[in-house]
């Protein structure tokens, strides 16, 4: 299912954001390496060692050692015998040499769950062009919401020695704080929050967002609000979640289980959940979404159910993404300062890492706003 595109602009701002995603894949033959295929494969290439180089070359690692340091006089058969291997092992003892010697590699890891999502391929974008700005390369490990696939991505990136590492994927879990308790590495998360304090963070406030922005469709007459969230493991969907609970009791309005639907983040489960809820007789006035990808599978079912965005139902977005100001009717939305959260999250990663144990830890909250459109409407009547 794709949603309706019927307007030039709308077409324009979608190749936007499917370029955004395609510009990412892009840079692993530039500056950015991307690692989602290298599971498996990837443990073997990225340990090489000078070891190897010496078994598959039958000298010594001394003599590979000479051969790559020029410290010592080596035979000239042996020297292009050990660096004919060298080539084909891809190994690389500069950037080794570095990592193991000044203890740095000028490499970040940046983890994400997921590529196609809009929200963090602009991340993405925003943060690998700040960290090339003080030269560094970024490494690209989507984890594909996958806990095993991250796993996998953390050990490639304590081989590849990486002096930190950004993650956009969820608030701290136990294997995320055991492997940085265990390799030192400095870390920081983006779009989530670590509640003990163990790592920093930028973000905004989840919680507020979502009340403020179902206080607002409260504030224009709805009463029976929807909400469209996100799965529940996610600390930031429950966040969000407890926002528009709150906002509901303030007004003295019961909260309904069965107007809250609990999925992805994405176009598809938008549209599943507007279909299941807007067949019924008793739908609501609105619906919230936990993103602007919710909301526009949910405006999409509400078309094909012969419903009028706002005119017979109102619908939130979250992010406000390029697609949020282009689709029609435009979203209102909550808008996440997705370039001032990448840039910051950059930063603070290279205080850490210029710091070290000097750096203090440190949450950064930053602000959100309500962004008004067309996607929503004052109740009349």
């Amino acid at each position: 299912m794709q949603p309706n595109i019927i307007h030039r602009e709308l077409e324009q701002e979608l190749r936007k954001s499917i370029s955004q995603v395609f510009q990412v894949t892009c840079f692993t033959v530039s500056r950015i390496w991307l690692l989602s295929s290298m599971r498996g494969v990837g443990k073997e290439v990225m340990s090489i060692t000078i070891k190897d180089v010496a078994l598959r070359a039958n000298v010594s690692p001394a003599t590979v050692s000479r051969v790559l340091n020029q410290s010592k006089p080596v035979s000239k058969a042996i020297r292009e015998k050990v660096m004919k291997v060298v080539e084909e092992l891809d190994f690389n003892p500069n950037s080794v040499a570095r990592s193991l010697v000044m203890k740095e590699s000028r490499l970040i890891g940046v983890i994400i769950s997921s590529i196609d999502n809009v929200f963090i391929s602009k991340f993405v974008n925003i943060i690998e062009e700040e960290f090339f700005k003080h030269n560094y390369t970024t490494l690209l490990c989507n984890t594909r919401c996958d806990d095993e696939i991250e796993k996998d991505y953390l050990r490639l990136l304590k081989d590849k020695y990486v002096d930190g590492v950004v993650l956009m994927t969820s608030h701290p879990k136990p294997h995320q704080i055991e492997f940085f308790e265990q390799v030192e590495v400095p870390a920081v998360f983006a779009g989530h929050t670590d509640p003990t304090k163990q790592f920093s963070s930028v973000n905004i406030d989840n919680y507020q967002a979502m009340y403020d922005a179902t206080r607002y469709l409260l504030e224009i007459g709805h009463r029976r609000i929807a909400f469209f969230g996100g799965p529940h493991i996610y600390r930031q969907a429950m966040e969000r979640l407890s926002g528009y609970k709150q906002a509901l009791a303030e007004y003295g309005i019961r909260c309904e289980e069965s107007l809250i639907f609990a999925n992805d983040y994405d176009i598809d489960h938008g549209y599943e959940n507007g279909m299941a809820l807007f067949q019924r007789t008793d739908r609501p006035t609105a619906v919230c979404c936990v993103s602007d990808m919710v909301a526009i599978g949910a405006i999409k079912a509400a078309e094909d159910k012969g419903l009028s965005v706002p005119e017979d139902i109102s619908i939130m977005g979250f992010d406000d993404i390029l697609l949020a100001k282009a689709y029609r009717p435009g979203i209102t939305t909550v808008r996440q300062p997705i370039q001032e959260l990448s840039v910051q999250a950059a930063e603070m990663l290279l205080q850490q890492i210029r710091k070290k144990e000097d750096y203090v830890k440190e949450t950064r909250i930053l602000p959100h706003e309500i962004i008004v459109r067309g996607s929503c409407m004052a109740v009349t009547g």
